[in-house]
């Protein structure tokens, strides 16, 4: 279950722990944390570091709460935070043995704008060999 802290992620979220609720089986939630900027000038961020953790502890946030609240629904959760591009990671992710279905949310973008924008849930479902269920 890939969570980006969108509110289509959420509803995702909450979505795959009615369904692991009703199958006995558990989740994971994936926080996928973006590639680091190429800069060509250090002088722009002055502290890579602390940027970095700060999106780090932002993710962490994301995924300690949807996992409260699965949690607290009597689902296992468990949680990954993974770096790289989104979809490819997920996608990467996903090929565990133990993975049955990827949820993910969608923000609603068209068809075209999805493909043009790059959307994850669109390529994800391209690439991933395993069922990917989208939630709107």
């Amino acid at each position: 279950m890939g969570v980006d802290g969108s509110d289509p992620a959420q509803r995702a979220a909450r979505h795959a722990f009615a369904l692991a609720s009703r199958l006995a089986d558990s989740v994971t939630l994936v926080h996928v944390l973006p590639p680091p900027p190429v800069l060509s000038e250090p002088a722009v961020v002055p502290n890579m570091a602390e940027l970095e953790r700060q999106v780090y502890e932002s993710g962490k946030a994301v995924l300690d709460k949807l996992a409260g609240e699965g949690r607290a629904e009597g689902v296992q959760v468990e949680t990954q935070i993974l770096s790289g591009p989104a979809a490819e990671v997920l996608a990467e992710a996903a090929r565990a043995d133990d993975v049955e279905l990827v949820t993910v949310g969608s923000r609603g973008r068209t068809l075209v704008g999805s493909i043009l924008l790059g959307g994850t849930s669109h390529r994800l479902v391209h690439i991933c060999k395993k069922p990917v269920l989208i939630v709107h």
